[in-house]
């Protein structure tokens, strides 16, 4: 048998595996070993762990002009709010519960635009979803309708020093006594309602008809945002714990009343204006008066417009898919939100004018037309008589008319006439180009500024003598 051959040039087939035999066997192990369970989180990388910035999500950190055009509030005021409503806050059965910080601003955005809102200052959230937002909107006004916050923000004056606060402002303002409010109503469309057709529908749509009476800085002082749209204003002013608070302060010989407009009956508590008086009728005590109411009347006309271009929620286009319950305690959480905004002179977001016309039309077509024949009481008419003769006796020239009057005045005064071109005023000294205008009143007239009282004639002999 021959040698066995050095082993750095002898390769056994029997008793060694060469290197591919060896990469078989491990590419076979590795093929049956047992996947490792993965981890649901996903681990992150260094770059990936950084805090996105907080402007994203985080709404307070918007700037103060983006935060009130968003959600009308302030910041400060918005973090009073949530204080304020979490001991009334309902509890919720939800598997996720977000903070009141979050809900209290999406209710406010949706107050705000009428429309379920996606976004935080114009950028996306995606843990904000629909679902979300018609939630935090009934909870939050759940509790903006609980009765120690809508006391705290909205009470009709009982005490009479309250009164005499809101009678001098009207008094001071529109020269008018007495006045402790002035009322009006306004529709706000729901959905079409399972009961009650037809006690809310009018003449277009179904709406709730609410009666909203404001003080002189346009605070509101009272608002009833149950009946339907089919009643008319006297009817509902009719079935409201004020007129029995304002009978009976009447009947006590403590003059109040409302100032109320042309679907009104008059009354000896509501003063409205003298029928069939136009612009086109001449000056007399009716006319004079009629023009003093409309003037104070057109404060709860500004109140309610501003109510609805601050809180489009209330504007015709919206609310179409609330329930009339649900649209009712909205339109006392906006009530109360508009006293916040107003006592703290928070800017008034204006009406576009396409949803000015919008909403003059549906308030024209939903109101029922001026009743002809008015069933006033002889009490009523008689306390009008009244301040209709005091009124003109009282009567103040408008400040106005004085100060047009002033301001052409004073325009005449300053016409100068016309100097030819060859007589340019470069060759007149300033003092004596005043001498021009005609003078307001008596004075001596000066020709030599050097001189004391002695009036010597010019040296220029174009110049007119005076």
């Amino acid at each position: 048998m021959a040698d066995k051959p050095p082993e750095d040039s002898y390769i056994s087939v029997v008793d060694d595996e060469p290197v591919f035999f060896e990469l078989l066997k491990w590419d076979s192990t590795q093929s049956q070993k047992q996947p490792e369970p993965r981890s649901l989180e996903k681990a992150k990388s260094p770059e990936k762990s950084v805090p996105k910035p907080r402007d994203e999500s985080d709404p307070f950190d918007l700037s103060d002009a983006a935060f009130v055009e968003s959600y009308r509030l302030s910041k400060d005021l918005a973090r009073n709010l949530c204080e304020e409503l979490k001991p009334v806050m309902p509890e919720s059965t939800k598997s996720i519960e977000f903070s009141v910080e979050s809900k209290v601003l999406a209710a406010l955005s949706f107050y705000a635009t009428g429309k379920y809102q996606k976004s935080i200052g114009g950028k996306t959230d995606p843990s904000i979803t629909q679902y979300f937002v018609s939630t935090a909107v009934s909870q939050v006004t759940e509790a903006m309708n609980d009765p120690t916050i809508v006391k705290k923000y909205i009470h009709f004056p009982h005490l009479r020093s309250e009164r005499e606060v809101i009678k001098n402002g009207f008094y001071m303002k529109y020269g008018i006594p007495n006045v402790v409010g002035c009322v009006d109503c306004m529709h706000v469309p729901i959905a079409r309602p399972d009961d009650d057709q037809k006690k809310h529908f009018n003449k277009s749509y179904h709406s709730k008809k609410v009666q909203i009476i404001c003080d002189s800085l346009m605070n509101i002082l009272s608002v009833d945002a149950k009946p339907g749209g089919s009643l008319s204003h006297d009817a509902i002013l009719n079935q409201h714990a004020v007129k029995i608070d304002l009978q009976s302060l009447n009947h006590a010989r403590e003059l109040c009343w409302l100032i109320g407009g042309p679907h009104y009956f008059q009354k000896s508590y509501l003063m409205t204006p003298v029928p069939k008086i136009t612009k086109k009728s001449p000056l007399s005590p009716e006319k004079y008066y009629t023009n003093m109411h409309a003037q104070a009347h057109s404060t709860v006309i500004e109140t309610i417009k501003q109510l609805k271009s601050r809180w489009k929620c209330l504007q015709a286009t919206c609310n179409k898919q609330f329930d009339p319950s649900t649209v009712s305690m909205m339109i006392v959480a906006c009530c109360v939100l508009h006293n916040i905004c107003n006592s703290h002179g928070l800017p008034v977001v204006q009406m576009n004018p396409t949803e000015e016309r919008l909403e003059a039309m549906k308030q024209r077509v939903a109101n029922a037309s001026v009743p002809r024949k008015h069933n006033e009481d002889a009490g009523g008419l008689q306390a009008r008589s009244t301040l209709i003769e005091r009124l003109w006796n009282e009567r103040r020239v408008a400040p106005e008319s004085c100060s047009n009057a002033k301001k052409r005045m004073s325009k005449k005064d300053r016409i100068v006439e016309p100097i030819p071109p060859q007589q340019h005023l470069h060759a007149m000294p300033p003092q004596h180009q005043t001498l021009h205008e005609e003078p307001k009143r008596p004075r001596i007239l000066m020709n030599n500024p050097y001189g004391i009282g002695v009036a010597v004639p010019p040296p220029w002999p174009h110049y007119p003598q005076h």
